[in-house]
């Protein structure tokens, strides 16, 4: 017998569900499906691992991995929220996340410590950075393994929706027949003029330009580490300027700074109004890896750590901020990159897949148990993903006016972290409770108003917090504050919201490092009991000095 490398699975019958995509979002949903008994086809259209979008986790990724787990009995997604195990098991090429830095830089000025910050994440088991060729490898495989059918190099030209099935033509004029279609691949595919969706543009946006790199030199060997914390390699590192900023995380820095054979990805985002593409597509200004060398000279210390770097393998976005004006019919749905596309900055991409991959998994199986597939099953997620490119727009927005002035930039980026605090929180008590067996309880706490672009609980004065941020920022934009009095009001009210914990001097621009130490977590623990507010501290007290312990008390 013969296989087909491009053709893998035993089961020819017409699918259940087939997904469009091979990244972590079509390979984590397969997984979830087929592990529930669906047939499942995916079909990839190019090999363009190298260049999807997403390479760190957070601890609100890594929770959320853990619900994932525990509702739908996949332990394969349950893995990516073990750095330790992922490094052993999925990929050595894969790093780890330990740390977030920002350093603002004025042109032609070397680096200034007092315009740097560093916020050492705290997680109880390690957070990644995954090398994308070789996640999006494992879960394909993992998806295999769980019985889902495979075809690559397939490009699907038109999706017609009837009575009982999809019915998609490939661009050879072979068709396909399946009961639900699935589309991760980006904007304007085969499915989206199915459903007649146009691509929305955002606010401000930016051009993204990627590499992986080899010979980026680890910036502690540039600038010196801030006290307490992990070498600046060790984590994604933000270069900010005005009008953009440079991202480098590296692969391979388990042990420390990692040696110069290691890759790394260096990725430029720039605004679009202020650095339009050149003309000349070699120039400097013309994209690829010599735009990213154009910004980079004009800051030292930037240009000392790419001095050099050599690229392998170079990737550039255009599109912006968008989404589409629909992302459900009957039988079909958007998802993901096919739905809105941005700027990855704040580690949005993988916390999205994560989210969306939990909610339609749900939507899909039921979907499945009620054999209704109309559209109105999936309108939650239309939703929730216009309500998450609504906030990356409002967040990319105020980022872009932030990169002017170091002391707003360090404000807004304080906000950011907040949220992301009481976005782990909140996915973490999910977790406890599921695990548990109060599954009811923790599944409506994973239902959110879709409006704020997240899918479970918020805090709602983080969210008044974070509008009133976003809202400073325009004022600034439109010339209607200046930067260093938006920077004073985002910090006042940092100092004196009552939902803000101790744990870190978020209010106190002097306080550039965050470490998390076994003090600070009593001290939070202590104004859990006496001084949060309900939405707090029900997210607090369930953790003792060390993250896990005895509950301070019964919920209300």
């Amino acid at each position: 017998m013969t296989t087909d490398p491009d053709h893998i699975g035993d089961d020819q019958r017409d699918p259940d569900v087939t997904v469009l995509g091979t990244g972590i979002t079509a390979t984590s949903l397969a997984v979830i499906l087929a592990r529930h008994g669906l047939r499942v086809l995916l079909l990839g259209d190019r090999d363009r691992s190298a260049s999807e979008p997403g390479e760190m986790t957070l601890p609100c990724t890594s929770f959320l991995y853990e619900v994932i787990a525990e509702r739908y009995r996949a332990p394969e997604i349950g893995l990516l929220a073990d750095a330790g195990r992922v490094g052993r098991e999925l990929s050595f090429n894969c790093g780890v996340q330990r740390t977030l830095g920002f350093v603002h830089h004025q042109e032609g000025a070397g680096h200034r410590r007092a315009d740097s910050l560093q916020f050492n994440i705290p997680s109880e088991h390690g957070e990644s950075r995954f090398y994308r060729p070789d996640l999006d490898a494992w879960m394909l495989a993992a998806a295999v393994g769980r019985g889902a059918r495979v075809r690559h190099r397939v490009r699907v030209d038109k999706a017609v929706a009837e009575d009982s099935s999809v019915r998609l033509t490939l661009a050879d004029g072979e068709e396909i027949r399946t009961g639900f279609v699935v589309d991760t691949t980006g904007p304007d595919s085969a499915v989206a003029r199915a459903l007649g969706a146009e691509r929305v543009s955002g606010g401000a946006g930016t051009r993204v330009i990627g590499a992986h790199a080899l010979g980026v030199r680890p910036y502690e060997q540039v600038a010196p580490v801030l006290k307490g914390s992990h070498p600046w390699s060790q984590g994604t590192l933000h270069h900010v300027f005005d009008g953009g900023w440079i991202q480098i995380g590296h692969f391979r820095n388990y042990d420390g700074t990692p040696a110069g054979s290691a890759l790394a990805t260096v990725t430029l985002s720039v605004d679009t109004a202020r650095f339009p593409r050149g003309a000349d597509p070699e120039g400097p200004d013309g994209g690829g890896w010599p735009e990213i060398l154009a910004h980079a000279a004009r800051h030292p210390a930037v240009a000392a750590q790419l001095d050099a770097a050599r690229p392998t393998f170079t990737w550039a976005s255009e599109a912006g901020q968008w989404h589409a004006s629909r992302t459900v019919g009957d039988r079909m749905l958007l998802l993901d990159q096919a739905a809105l596309g941005g700027d990855p900055v704040l580690g949005r991409d993988l916390y999205t897949s994560a989210q969306l991959v939990y909610s339609a998994a749900s939507d899909i199986l039921a979907a499945a148990r009620d054999d209704d597939w109309s559209a109105g099953r999936f309108r939650y997620l239309e939703r929730l993903q216009h309500g998450m490119a609504d906030r990356q727009d409002r967040l990319v927005e105020a980022a872009l006016t932030a990169s002017g002035d170091p002391l707003l930039w360090s404000a807004t980026a304080r906000v950011w972290l907040l949220g992301t605090m009481f976005d782990a929180l909140s996915l973490k008590r999910s977790a406890k409770t599921m695990a548990a067996g109060a599954a009811e309880a923790a599944l409506a706490s994973l239902r959110g108003d879709p409006a704020t672009g997240v899918c479970h609980e918020t805090v709602p004065e983080y969210r008044d917090l974070l509008d009133f941020t976003l809202a400073t920022c325009r004022e600034t934009a439109e010339g209607r504050t200046q930067a260093r009095q938006a920077a004073d009001r985002i910090f006042v009210r940092l100092r004196t919201e009552p939902m803000v914990p101790p744990i870190y001097g978020f209010g106190d621009p002097r306080d550039k490092e965050y470490v998390l130490t076994t003090p600070q977590r009593l001290r939070t623990l202590l104004w859990a009991r006496k001084e949060a507010p309900p939405a707090v501290l029900r997210l607090v007290k369930p953790y003792g000095a060390r993250g896990g312990g005895r509950d301070l008390g019964h919920d209300d």
